[in-house]
């Protein structure tokens, strides 16, 4: 599994490659969730991957990672029901996909601000290096143009490699994003 969450009845969903699953708290699959414990989404056009999770307070389970759509990869996020169902007041089809700068963007880390907004951060590749990208997105799926004017934020760390690998949202609000980055010579 690449990543998980527990809820307060102590759930597990976790997740691989754009297949969330439900797991009780034994270990076996929750068969309530899909008939089989586990649904598998088609996103985008080729080699998506599903690479964070995150669990709403209603039980709606929202992923975060990225999909092909065409020329280049987006950050792609869908919301299933606690049933395993596509979420359909979630983009009208319960996946969005962000394109971002017209280069690959890969979205790693997903979190929740407790009005419901939610966070996605990770990378965009621009050739030789690549900047942190964070992306807020208004419950319903919609890119929140309150967020620096269009949802998205695209922020150079270093000169090479700058990947946000983990998002989180203090008490006050103010958004931290943490990861790796590298200059020249290291």
């Amino acid at each position: 599994a690449q990543s998980f969450a527990i809820n307060a009845n102590t759930t597990l969903y976790a997740q691989w490659i754009i297949e969330p699953c439900f797991e009780t708290a034994s270990g076996s699959l929750d068969t309530t969730f899909d008939g089989d414990g586990k649904v598998t989404t088609t996103i985008g056009v080729s080699d998506s991957t599903a690479t964070a999770v995150v669990v709403q307070p209603d039980g709606m389970i929202v992923t975060a990672g990225t999909a092909f759509t065409g020329s280049n990869a987006n950050f792609a996020l869908a919301r299933y029901s606690p049933t395993g169902a596509l979420d359909t007041n979630f983009d009208i089809d319960g996946i969005v996909f962000t394109p971002i700068q017209s280069v690959n963007a890969y979205a790693l880390a997903i979190a929740l601000q407790p009005d419901g907004k939610i966070i996605a951060a990770g990378y965009v590749n621009n050739g030789p290096d690549s900047d942190f990208a964070v992306v807020r997105y208004n419950p319903n799926g919609t890119l929140d143009t309150t967020f620096d004017g269009d949802g998205i934020v695209t922020t150079p760390v270093q000169s090479l490699a700058d990947i946000a690998t983990s998002v989180a949202v203090q008490p006050d609000g103010k958004i931290v994003v943490a990861g790796s980055s590298e200059s020249p010579g290291y």
